[in-house]
């Protein structure tokens, strides 16, 4: 225990001081341990800041069986009160509810040390709905390379309403003959978060396994500079429904890395919302790299709450296999998500069972109200640049009738479209936008599997209602090689270049325009000689819509 120790003091960088019954303490201590605090729980000791706290001379025994629940709090009161330091969990199993984090305190949970949520509700706080709590404080930590373990069961059982999100696809699915039974998170357990963290300055994560959750695991409500490094988190790919990997809610100057994240629903998602009666805050400075994702839903999310602006977030440097959807924006309550950058990723999909979100697409950014008397939000300012992404279902890049998304770019993206592993057939064109304001796409690329396809493929690239748009370097046929649909379906479309691009081997048209509003196209430089036919034209005097330079 020596060098553990010794090795766990150097760690620790919590060296401010709190004086016991001061104001911080008043504030975030739960209040049935602040009398204890007055009163030096069991195992309390006058010790200098930078102590180590183990929790097994607080009473707890390692066994899971005995409740470890006021062992960890006693031990956590005494070292936020003796100013800081390190709660320090030894190899065991600890049944525990809700542990409270308090100023300065790190929690290190040691190899061979699993703490398991408690079944009995009155281990649980008000407002305190997880294992991991936070309230207004400050420098506060969970480390360590021990296991957190939720405990969630689900039951398998028919549908309970209608997602209006995926009504269409339950429709689908419907049609298909597929069963319409899923999982729901069982009404018999304790179905609580892992991690809350609520208005707290300087929290890090690091190392842990966090694994079960029946909620989402970390929710990080009204934060500031966060640091997540080196996480495994976990749910059952089929069954974990809302069991999000990471809730970034309303919280600033945060960072992802180095983590492996397998969730069932998204895996790290971006929303604003409000608590109570107070207002969303923004999202903003955002970071997550080095990360190895799987989701049923979406690996790398923005919205749907979106009451606040989301801004300056970049997703980098992230391998995603085994998802249903690679990365998404959907904006539904009036916000503005901007300056957003998707890059250097590689994907990988597959489809999933009809309840989730997803059709195992790319991408899917969609502007939308949540209900016909909210506000109408923007998205602008998106850069998605250097993806290679093996899919299996159409990405969509949608506005709004009245609010067009405006100034996306689109470079150096590989696209490869495989048929569906699923019977209830979603996917058609490869990647479709529409209502969109300011549109540059450069290096993209489109290849479909040849030895197996799917009746309902269409075309590579679908353009319509898009206005102020650039496609450089494109290259790609329709789905089918001897199928109708054109390469590029252009409709209502303006203001246009289309230039350097290619049409392979087996290209039947490669454009074709339609849309009474569309007007001044114009093409440059393209290499069309495999095609057999360059362009057709939906209605007469389109014509007059393109010009050859």
């Amino acid at each position: 225990m020596t060098d553990t120790s010794d090795t766990i003091n150097q760690l620790s960088t919590r060296r401010s001081v709190l004086t016991r019954g001061g104001a911080v303490l008043g504030a975030c201590l739960i209040p049935s341990l602040a009398a204890q605090a007055e009163g030096r729980p069991s195992g309390y000791e006058e010790k200098p800041s930078g102590s180590v706290y183990d929790v097994k001379k607080f009473g707890a025994t390692g066994v899971r069986k005995d409740n470890a629940t006021k062992p960890f709090r006693d031990a956590i009161v005494a070292c936020t009160t003796a100013g800081g330091g390190v709660v320090n969990v030894p190899s065991g199993e600890y049944t525990v509810g809700t542990v409270q984090l308090m100023d300065n305190v790190t929690l290190n949970i040691e190899p061979g040390a699993t703490l398991f949520l408690s079944q009995n509700r009155e281990d649980f706080i008000r407002g305190g709905r997880c294992m991991i709590f936070a309230e207004n404080a400050k420098n506060i930590a969970v480390t360590g390379s021990g296991t957190l373990n939720g405990l969630a069961r689900y039951d398998y059982t028919e549908m309970r309403g209608v997602d209006p999100e995926i009504a269409r696809e339950i429709e689908i699915a419907r049609a298909a003959g597929i069963d319409m039974r899923r999982y729901y998170r069982s009404r018999e357990a304790m179905n609580t978060f892992m991690f809350i963290i609520n208005d707290s300055t300087n929290f890090l994560l690091s190392g842990v396994s966090v694994i079960n959750s029946p909620l989402w695991t970390v929710r990080l409500n009204d934060c500031d500079r966060v640091f997540v490094r080196g996480v495994y988190i976990y749910s059952d790919l089929e069954k974990g429904v809302n069991a999000d990997g990471i809730d970034i809610c309303s919280s600033k100057n945060v960072t992802i890395s180095d983590s492996v994240i397998i969730t069932a629903d998204d895996a790290i998602v971006l929303k604003s919302i409000g608590r109570g009666d107070r207002e969303a805050n923004p999202v903003e400075n955002i970071t997550v790299t080095n990360c190895i994702l799987t989701s049923s839903s979406t690996s790398l999310m923005i919205g749907t709450e979106t009451e606040a602006d989301i801004r300056h977030v970049l997703f980098s440097n992230c391998v995603i296999r085994n998802s249903n959807k690679g990365f998404g924006i959907n904006v539904q309550d009036g916000a503005t998500v901007s300056d957003v950058i998707f890059s250097n990723l590689t994907i990988e999909t597959s489809r999933r069972h009809w309840n989730w979100w997803g059709d195992s697409e790319m991408c899917k950014f969609v502007l939308k109200k949540r209900e016909e008397s909210s506000r109408l939000g923007k998205i602008r300012d998106i850069v998605v640049d250097n993806v290679i992404a093996h899919v299996r279902g159409t990405s969509t890049i949608t506005g709004h009738a009245e609010q067009p998304l405006e100034n996306i770019r689109i470079s150096n993206v590989q696209v490869f479209m495989n048929p569906e592993n699923a019977n209830d057939k979603r996917a058609t064109d490869a990647l479709r936008l529409e209502g969109v304001q300011g549109l540059k796409i450069r290096d993209l690329s489109v290849r479909w599997t040849e030895d197996q396809t799917e009746a309902r493929w269409q075309s590579a690239l679908s353009l319509k209602n898009v206005s102020d748009f650039e496609v450089v370097a494109f290259s790609g046929r329709q789905g089918i090689k001897d199928g109708e649909a054109p390469s590029i379906r252009m409709d209502n479309v303006s203001d246009g270049i289309l230039q350097d691009s290619n049409a392979p081997k087996d290209t039947g048209v490669f454009i074709h325009l339609a849309g009474v509003a569309s007007s001044d196209i114009t093409l440059r430089d393209n290499r069309l000689t495999k095609a057999s036919k360059e362009i057709t034209f939906a209605e007469k005097g389109l014509e007059k819509a393109i010009r050859k330079a």
